[in-house]
């Protein structure tokens, strides 16, 4: 009897414990905090392919920046998921943390549409779900896949679901192009990414311009005219703009090379014009301890109060006051202005994340939001994809008559 009682004991735990990890047990992924575990599977993929040393440190980096806050959902689907126009999808939510932190090295970490707009635009993370005949909305992904949230004088300017561009169509926003497709600001028309060696370059009244390549190519506007595949470790670099090295990879002496670790020869950072900013060959927590185009060894970052040349050698979060690099003056790393801190004095710099916006109490530290997050002078900024009134609104909205 104690045998079979131990047997239908042990029978039950199992059955007990495969229901919890059915229903998501430990493992369930929350709304609230999808945001969070987003970054912790960046940083888990930045750690294993090399851009980080430790995934803690990218972790740090990116919650000082908001992240957490602005790639996760926020609160500007809670009415829809009130409602039931949205569902949030856990089983989708854990694929999605699954492939990032997966992910090859050698592709981008998420798509250009998820850094722009949300991770929910990510087409490995189609978290929220929409009803099969949608028609009323208060944001795009109410109106599913194939559909966007139109405001026009048609509909008295309430939101109401219209269809996504077909490849050719002229349209005013990327989220109105059909999946697949991109938009392309000249031509306002939705387009099909190009393929490697095909043509990226076109005319239209006596300009020309580049048209979109697909994931892992660029367009070699200036030189062959078509798209060509990103440098993969070892291939001939130039810069982010041109003859640019795949992700996980940094662009060192014109060659595509993995990031240095601590301790290990480089070459000081280097300005690269393509993207407004310099470009350190160290894993992301350390810098080359150097003078520029001079030969050093990867370091920790700086600490607060700690010399320093340039902002890139302090830790996330500071930046080096006084120097000037330009005739060997050294500064000193010191904190950027906190979130809700004043701004309005001369030295105090907002942190990567935020910017510097009138409030009640003067210039003050506020985080950028995202389209259907509550914004103002007690909330935040809202980001160039929108306009503030009281929560950020389309412009197609905030301008509809």
């Amino acid at each position: 009897m104690g045998r079979r009682a131990m047997h239908g004991r042990q029978a039950a735990l199992v059955v007990m414990l495969a229901g919890l990890w059915a229903c998501g047990g430990e493992d369930a992924v929350t709304r609230q905090g999808f945001g969070g575990e987003v970054v912790q599977a960046i940083c888990a993929r930045a750690q294993r392919c090399g851009e980080y040393a430790r995934a803690s440190a990218c972790e740090e980096d990116m919650r000082r920046r908001g992240l957490d806050a602005y790639i996760g959902l926020g609160t500007r689907y809670d009415e829809s998921l009130r409602t039931g126009q949205l569902r949030f999808d856990e089983g989708a939510a854990r694929r999605c943390l699954d492939s990032i932190r997966e992910g090859r090295c050698e592709q981008p970490t998420l798509s250009d549409a998820a850094w722009q707009f949300g991770i929910e635009y990510d087409e490995a993370c189609r978290v929220l779900v929409a009803p099969e005949s949608p028609q009323d909305c208060r944001n795009h992904l109410d109106c599913g896949e194939q559909g966007y949230c139109g405001h026009t004088a048609e509909t008295t300017c309430e939101g109401a679901c219209e269809t996504r561009g077909a490849e050719g169509t002229r349209v005013n926003q990327p989220w109105q192009c059909a999946p697949g497709l991109v938009f392309v600001g000249v031509s306002g028309t939705c387009e099909r990414p190009r393929e490697e060696e095909v043509s990226c370059v076109a005319r239209r009244g006596g300009t020309t311009y580049s048209l979109p390549c697909a994931q892992g190519l660029w367009c070699d506007a200036n030189g062959y005219q078509t798209c060509k595949r990103v440098g993969a470790e070892g291939d001939v670099c130039e810069n982010q703009g041109y003859y640019p090295c795949g992700p996980s990879l940094v662009c060192s002496d014109n060659k595509c090379v993995r990031y240095a670790k601590e301790g290990s020869a480089c070459t000081a950072a280097t300005y690269d014009a393509s993207i407004g900013r310099l470009v350190d060959v160290c894993q992301r927590e350390l810098f080359c301890d150097a003078i520029p185009d001079e030969l050093g060894l990867c370091r920790p970052r700086r600490s607060e109060r700690q010399e320093c040349r340039l902002d890139s050698e302090c830790a996330e979060g500071l930046w080096c006051k006084d120097a000037r690099p330009e005739v060997g003056l050294w500064g000193v790393c010191v904190k950027h202005a906190a979130p809700g801190e004043a701004c309005d004095i001369p030295g105090r710099y907002c942190s990567r994340g935020y910017g510097c916006a009138e409030t009640n109490a003067g210039m003050r530290c506020l985080p950028f939001v995202r389209e259907g997050e509550a914004c103002g002078p007690l909330s935040g900024i809202c980001d160039t994809n929108s306009i503030c009134e009281a929560h950020c609104v389309s412009h197609e909205a905030a301008f509809c008559q």
